[in-house]
C-alpha cells in the first residue's frame, strides 16, 4: 500500500492542529519529513506485498507521527514559550508566525541544538517503525501464535520507556483483532532465566501466579504478549491471595539479587502481579568488599540493603535524606505525595496569550502496578501479613529447591543483564534541564550541562568512571538514557562505545546470580520480612491518621508476644548488621509526617530511647539483649560529632532534636557509671544559630513546644545542669524563663481552644517551669509565681481541650501527649516544685489519676483500645502511673497499671495491636512503638527500672 502525499500531508495538518495549543505548527517539516520516512517503508520490506499482509501502513504512520509528536512537544515547548514572551504579539499572532519557513527558522537560528535534537527524534521514529515492521515479518508465524491468531498491525506507538542506544525504545503494537504486543528492542534477554526457574518451581502457577508475560525471545528483540491491569473482585480471599502471591514473587527476585523493579515495571492482574521488565534480573554488587576489611556502620547497613528484598524495588525504599523522597515502589503507594527535593516543569494556560512554564513538583501517580477493586486502589499497608506470609512461605519453597535453582543458572546459557549505574532519575532530570532554552544554543552548551553528572557509580570499578562519563554524556546529548548491560560470564559492562568498563566485584552476573542465592539464604529469615513491613510502614506520609485493619479474619500471630521481651529482641538481634565496634540496624524513622528507613538513631523519641531501654535490659540481666553493646550502637548513630544546635525549636529539643543525641548517650553511660558526667563543650556540643544572632525575646508560645522545642531545653537543663550540661544559647536560663513566663499568658486563665496537653500544649510549658523551679534554676525569672497561680487557677476550673474531651473515637483521652496521663505528670510535677506534701498532691491530681486508670482509657467504648505507645496509648498511662505510685507513695497505682497491662495483654498479647502511627505493629520506636511498651513494662515489673530524667526518672 502506498501512502499518498495527500494523505500525508492532511495527517501531519491533523496532528500538528491537536497541538495547537503548544504551537503544534511548528513540527511541521518534522512530522512531515517522518510521514514520508514510514511511507517508504513498503519499498524496504522483502517483497512489495509483504507490508500489506502484515500492517495497515496509514494505521502505523498515525500512530507513529503521534508518538513523534509529543516527543518534539516534550523537547520545544520551553524554548517557544520562552521565544512567545520574549515578543510582543499574541499567542495566535506568534503560532502562524512559527507556521511558517521565516518564523520557524529565526527560532531555529537561535537554538541550533533544538534543530538537531528534533531532526534525530524524527529519523529515529522512522527507524523504530522500521525495526518493528521488519521483526514482524520475520516472526510473522512465530508472532501469530503467540497472539492467538493472524492479524494486521493497525498502530506502533514508540516511546513506552526510555530510548536507550540510538534511541532504540519499547513499542505497543496493536493488531486489527484488537491484540495488542510489545515490542522490545533487546539483545540477550534474561528472561529465559526467570522462565527456567518458574518452570522448575512453579509448572502450573498456582503458586507464583502468572509472574511475568508469555514471551518471543529473539536474539535482537523480543515480542510480549500486552498484560492489561485488572480490578480484582473485592473479596478478601481474593485481595489475600494476590498479596500473598507478590511476597513470594518478591523472595524469588530478590534470591536472585534483583534491581529496578519499580512502578513502571509490574503489572498488578486478578492472576497476580507481572514482571514486565526482567533486564535487571540480576545485579552486580555495587561495590567490592575486602575480606575482613573493617567498614563503618553505615556502609555495613547499605551493604545489607543491597543484598536484601528492599534492593529489588517492589517495596518502598525512602530513605532519610535521600533525594528520592516518593514512593517508586513496584507495589505502589496508594497516596501519590509530591516530591520535596525534585522538581519538573508544567505548561499552564497552554493556547492562550498567558502561556508559560512553571515549575512543579514530581509526583508519582498510581498506575498500573497498583491493585484494585472497583478502580479504587488497595492499601498495600493493609496487607502486610499476607505480604509477609507469601515470601516466609517462598523462602522455604526456594530452600528446598535450593541445589536445583543453582544449577539452573550454572547451566543456563545466552542471557545478559543490564547494569544500573546510577539511579535512573537522575538521566531524567538532567535531561529536562538539558532542553532549557538557555542550553540549546549549541550542542556544546548541552554537553557541559550534562557534563555536570557526577562520577559515583554502581557497581562499576574506580578505574572506569571516566568511560562511563564519556557514554553517559555521549548517549543524553542524543536523548538517550545510558545503557549498559553486562554478559552473563562476563566482568565488562557493554555501553555504545568499545571502551573498557569493569565491574566493581570483578563478578560476573552469573557468579552475582550464584552470590545473591547464597545471601539470600544466610541472612537470618526473619531480616527481610521485617524490612518489608519497615518499607510498607513508610509507604505514605501519612502516618498520623487512623485506619481500619484489613477486612476479613482476625489479625494474623504477631512473631512478638507483648509479654515477652525476649521474643522481640531476638528479631532485633537478626537485623544487626557491621563490626562489634561500630553496630547498627536498619530501622523506621519519624521525619515529619511520614516514616523515613535509616540506620538506629540516637533521639530519644525514636532509636535512642530504644537504645537505652537495651541498656536497662542489659544492665539489669547482665547480658546484652540484642548481642551488641547499647553504647557503641549509640556512638555510630549520633548524627555528628559534637552535636551542632542550629538554634531552631526542634534542634534543642532533649527528645527529638540533635541535642537529644547527647541526652540518650548520658543515660546509658550512667547505668554502668552513675557518676557519669553530660558531654559539654566545644568540642561535645555547639550553638550555630541558622538565622545569625541568637534573639530570645523573638521566641514564641509554640517555640517553647515540651517535645520540639525550648520547652524541653529548659526541662533538660534542670534535670542535667548539675551532671555537667551548660546552657549554650549565651541567653542564660533566667533570660529564657523570663520569655517562657511572658508567653505563656495570663496564668489565671486558659484562652478557648488553647492546648493544654503535656506534649505541645500549655501544661508542657508549665512543666518546663516546673522542672526549673524544682532544680532551683529560676533565679528572678518570676516562674515561681507564675505556677502558683496557674496552679490555683487550673485547680478551680479545669480546663479541657479537645484533646481531654471524650471523642467518641475508641482512641480514649488517656495518653501522655494530648491526654490525661500527660496531664496528671504535669500537674504533680507542678505541685511538687511548689513544695505541696505528697498528701495533698495525690488528691489535687486525683481526678487526673481516675482517668487514666479508667479501662477504656476515657472512651465512650468500654473496651481498651489496641494502641500500646508511650506517646498515646497505653504505655504511657502505665509509665505514668508507675511514676506517680513511686512520687506519692501510692502503691496502688501500680497495682491499677498493673490491671491495665493484664487487660490489654489479654486482649492483644498475640496481636491485634497497633503503634502510636501508621499501620505496623512492630515499629521498634520509644515513644511510638514497641520499646516504649517493653520499657514501661519494665517499670512496672523491675520498680528500680525508670523513665530518662528528662521525662521524670531520677
Amino acid at each position: 500500500m502506498q501512502l499518498s502525499d495527500a494523505f500525508l500531508d492532511d495527517l501531519v495538518r491533523r496532528i500538528t492542529d491537536e497541538r495547537s495549543d503548544v504551537f503544534g505548527a511548528f513540527y511541521t517539516p518534522y512530522l512531515r519529513d517522518g510521514a514520508q520516512r514510514v511511507a517508504g517503508l513498503a519499498a524496504s520490506l522483502r517483497s512489495p506485498d509483504a507490508v500489506d499482509d502484515v500492517a495497515d501502513l496509514a494505521g502505523v504512520a498515525e500512530s507513529a507521527l503521534r508518538s513523534l509528536m509529543g516527543l518534539c512537544v516534550e523537547t520545544g515547548v520551553r524554548t517557544l514559550i520562552a521565544s512567545f514572551r520574549a515578543q510582543d504579539t499574541g499567542y495566535e499572532a506568534f503560532h502562524a508566525r512559527l507556521a511558517q519557513a521565516p518564523g520557524r527558522q529565526a527560532v531555529l537560528d537561535r537554538f541550533p541544538e533544538l534543530d538537531r535534537l528534533l531532526r534525530l527524534a524524527t529519523a529515529r521514529t522512522a527507524r523504530t517503525v522500521s525495526d518493528v515492521l521488519h521483526a514482524a515479518v520475520a516472526d510473522r508465524a512465530e508472532l501469530d501464535a503467540l497472539l492467538g491468531g493472524p492479524g494486521r498491525i493497525v498502530s506502533v506507538t514508540p516511546g513506552l520507556g526510555d530510548a536507550h542506544r540510538g534511541g532504540r525504545t519499547v513499542c505497543l503494537v496493536v493488531r486489527d483483532d484488537g491484540s495488542r504486543t510489545v515490542y522490545k528492542p533487546q539483545q540477550d534477554n534474561c528472561q529465559q532465566l526467570l522462565t527456567a526457574l518458574r518452570t522448575l518451581l512453579d509448572t502450573d502457577g498456582s503458586f507464583f501466579g502468572p509472574l511475568h508475560p508469555r514471551t518471543l525471545v529473539r536474539p535482537a528483540h523480543v515480542w510480549q504478549e500486552f498484560v492489561v491491569h485488572a480490578d480484582l473482585d473485592g473479596t478478601a480471599e481474593h485481595s489475600a491471595r494476590y498479596f500473598r502471591r507478590f511476597g513470594r514473587s518478591a523472595a524469588l527476585l530478590s534470591m536472585l539479587g534483583a534491581t529496578d523493579l519499580h512502578h513502571e515495571n509490574i503489572i498488578a492482574t486478578p492472576d497476580g502481579p507481572v514482571v514486565i521488565d526482567t533486564e535487571t534480573l540480576v545485579s552486580l554488587p555495587n561495590s567490592a568488599v575486602e575480606q575482613g576489611a573493617s567498614i563503618p556502620a553505615a556502609a555495613a547497613l547499605n551493604l545489607d540493603i543491597e543484598r536484601s528484598v528492599l534492593n529489588t524495588l517492589l517495596f518502598p525504599a525512602r530513605y532519610a535524606g535521600a533525594k528520592l523522597d516518593v514512593d517508586i515502589s513496584g507495589i505502589g503507594c496508594v497516596r501519590p505525595g509530591a516530591s520535596e527535593s525534585l522538581q519538573s516543569y508544567l505548561v499552564v494556560d497552554a493556547g492562550t496569550d498567558d502561556i508559560r512554564f512553571d515549575r512543579s513538583q514530581v509526583v508519582v501517580e498510581h498506575g498500573g502496578n497498583m491493585a484494585t477493586v472497583a478502580g479504587e486502589p488497595l492499601d498495600p499497608r493493609r496487607w502486610t501479613d499476607e505480604l509477609v506470609a507469601g515470601f516466609r512461605e517462598a523462602r522455604t519453597l526456594l530452600a528446598a529447591h535450593r541445589d536445583a535453582v543453582e544449577a539452573a543458572v550454572r547451566d543456563s546459557a545466552g542471557w545478559a543483564v543490564r547494569q544500573v549505574v546510577r539511579p535512573t532519575y537522575v538521566y531524567a532530570r538532567f535531561l529536562e534541564a538539558s532542553t532549557h532554552p538557555v542550553h540549546l544554543g549549541s550542542r556544546q552548551d548541552r554537553a557541559e550541562l550534562l557534563g555536570k553528572l557526577p562520577r559515583h557509580y554502581r557497581g562499576t570499578a574506580a578505574e572506569s568512571a571516566d568511560a562511563v562519563h564519556r557514554e553517559e554524556v555521549a548517549a543524553l546529548l542524543d536523548l538517550d538514557v545510558p545503557f549498559f548491560t553486562v554478559d552473563c560470564d562476563s566482568g565488562l559492562l557493554r555501553g555504545d562505545f568499545d571502551e573498557e568498563i569493569r565491574s566493581a566485584a570483578r563478578l560476573t552476573p552469573r557468579e552475582s546470580a550464584l552470590a545473591a542465592v547464597g545471601s539470600f539464604f544466610a541472612r537470618p529469615a526473619d531480616r527481610d520480612p521485617l524490612y518489608l513491613r519497615y518499607a510498607l510502614a513508610g509507604s505514605a506520609d501519612d502516618v498520623w491518621e487512623r485506619r481500619e485493619p484489613a477486612p476479613g479474619s482476625a489479625p494474623a500471630a504477631s512473631p512478638v508476644h507483648l509479654a515477652d521481651p525476649a521474643g522481640w529482641h531476638a528479631l532485633l538481634r537478626d537485623l544487626v548488621v557491621g563490626e562489634a565496634d561500630s553496630p547498627t540496624w536498619l530501622t523506621p524513622r519519624l521525619r515529619g509526617d511520614g516514616l523515613r528507613l535509616g540506620g538506629v538513631d540516637a533521639t530519644l523519641y525514636d532509636g535512642g530511647g530504644l537504645l537505652l531501654h537495651l541498656a536497662q535490659e542489659a544492665a539489669r540481666t547482665g547480658t546484652a539483649p540484642v548481642g551488641v553493646d547499647p553504647e557503641r550502637v549509640c556512638a555510630s548513630a549520633a548524627r555528628s560529632r559534637p552535636a551542632v544546635l542550629d538554634g531552631t525549636p526542634l534542634s534543642m529539643s532533649p527528645f527529638t532534636g540533635a541535642l537529644s543525641d547527647l541526652v540518650t548517650d548520658w543515660e546509658i553511660r550512667r547505668l554502668a557509671a552513675p557518676d557519669a558526667r553530660f558531654r559539654a563543650g566545644e568540642e561535645h556540643v555547639r550553638f550555630r544559630p541558622a538565622q545569625g544572632g541568637f534573639d530570645v525575646d523573638g521566641l514564641s508560645a509554640a517555640d517553647f513546644d515540651h517535645l520540639n522545642g525550648y520547652g524541653g531545653y529548659l526541662v533538660h537543663l534542670a534535670a542535667h545542669t548539675e551532671h555537667g550540661a551548660t546552657e549554650v544559647t549565651g541567653a542564660g536560663a533566667e533570660r529564657l524563663l523570663r520569655r517562657l513566663v511572658t508567653v505563656d499568658g495570663d496564668p489565671a486563665e486558659h484562652p478557648e481552644g488553647g492546648e493544654l496537653g503535656l506534649a505541645h500544649g500549655r501544661f508542657g510549658r508549665i512543666t518546663a517551669l516546673s522542672a526549673m523551679v524544682a532544680a532551683g534554676l529560676d533565679e528572678g525569672s518570676g516562674a515561681r509565681a507564675h505556677l502558683e497561680r496557674f496552679a490555683e487557677a487550673y485547680g478551680r476550673h479545669r480546663w479541657q481541650d479537645a484533646g481531654l474531651r471524650d471523642r467518641g473515637t475508641g482512641a480514649g483521652n488517656s495518653g501522655w501527649c494530648k491526654g490525661y496521663a500527660g496531664i496528671a505528670y504535669a500537674h504533680a510535677a507542678l505541685l511538687t516544685a511548689l513544695g505541696e506534701p505528697a498528701g495533698r498532691i495525690a488528691d489535687a491530681v486525683a481526678p487526673e489519676i481516675d482517668r487514666v486508670l479508667e479501662p477504656a482509657g476515657g472512651a465512650q467504648d468500654t473496651a481498651i483500645a489496641p494502641d500500646l505507645s508511650l506517646c498515646h496509648g497505653l504505655a504511657g498511662r502505665i509509665a505514668v502511673l508507675c511514676h506517680l505510685a513511686d512520687l506519692l507513695a501510692r502503691p496502688d497505682l501500680r497495682d491499677g497499671a498493673a490491671a491495665l497491662h493484664t487487660a490489654f495483654v489479654d486482649r492483644y498479647g498475640k496481636g491485634g495491636w497497633s503503634c502510636g502511627i501508621g499501620t505496623e505493629p512492630l515499629l521498634p520506636s520509644y515513644f511510638l512503638g514497641l520499646s516504649g511498651w517493653f520499657a514501661a513494662q519494665a517499670m512496672l515489673d523491675h520498680p528500680g527500672t525508670g523513665l530518662p530524667r528528662c521525662l521524670g526518672g531520677r
